[in-house]
């Protein structure tokens, strides 16, 4: 956002991007995957890693005590070996797919609840990429970090919206004055809710949006 103070100036014009901010607590955990098979054929593979995510999910729920998701997000299909030129009948398929696990962090959860629940996840993913690692002929797993999220950001943007208002309401205020008073000319639609893990009991969000504060023309006297 750009200001000025000069009163015989009337708008000005590179706007620039303010975040409306706000802290939450967070209210899902979240752990990407990967996991991989190399199969003599497609069809033999997909649905093989899905059984394996499935086991994964149950597993995790037991261990936890707690509603967990598996939610696929991509599949990728290729070739076991990147070498050969050509295509044989005794080339396999290597099928990798990627997803997360989630499961929620209710607001009754005191800090080491969550962190109780965030260790019991990490060793559930550990045992399982350990124990997939044990034959050629297993699915595959590998994992991310466990983040701290908020599932559904989006319902906070009324909330960041009126912050964000308060916010240029407040700077137009003081770096206008009664001569020459600032106000908004032009803002651009405000972005998707942005969120930014900080740690098991904090996340914060934002919400992008660019804008410009103006002054009214000034008036030019006849010969002047």
């Amino acid at each position: 956002m750009s200001f000025a103070k000069e009163k015989y100036s009337a708008t000005f014009r590179e706007p620039s991007t303010l975040r409306a901010e706000l802290t939450v607590k967070p209210d899902l955990l979240r752990v990407s995957l990967s996991v991989s098979l190399e199969a003599e054929e497609v069809a033999q593979a997909l649905p093989a890693l899905r059984r394996a995510c499935e086991q994964l999910q149950r597993r995790a729920q037991e261990r936890l005590g707690a509603e967990v998701t598996f939610r696929p997000r991509d599949v990728r299909f290729d070739r076991a070996s990147q070498k050969k030129l050509s295509i044989s009948e005794d080339d396999t398929a290597f099928v990798a797919l990627e997803g997360w696990l989630e499961t929620p962090l209710g607001a009754e959860l005191d800090f080491w609840a969550r962190g109780a629940r965030v260790g019991s996840l990490v060793r559930t993913c550990q045992e399982a990429e350990s124990d997939s690692r044990q034959s050629k002929k297993l699915p595959r797993f590998g994992f991310g970090a466990v983040e701290a999220l908020v599932a559904r950001p989006e319902a906070h943007r009324e909330e960041l919206l009126r912050r964000f208002v308060a916010r240029v309401q407040e700077t137009a205020a003081a770096l206008g004055s009664a001569q020459a008073p600032l106000s908004v000319v032009e803002c651009s639609p405000a972005g998707a809710v942005e969120q930014t893990p900080f740690s098991l009991e904090e996340v914060g969000l934002s919400l992008p949006i660019s804008c410009q504060l103006g002054g009214a023309p000034s008036e030019r006297r006849p010969g002047n």
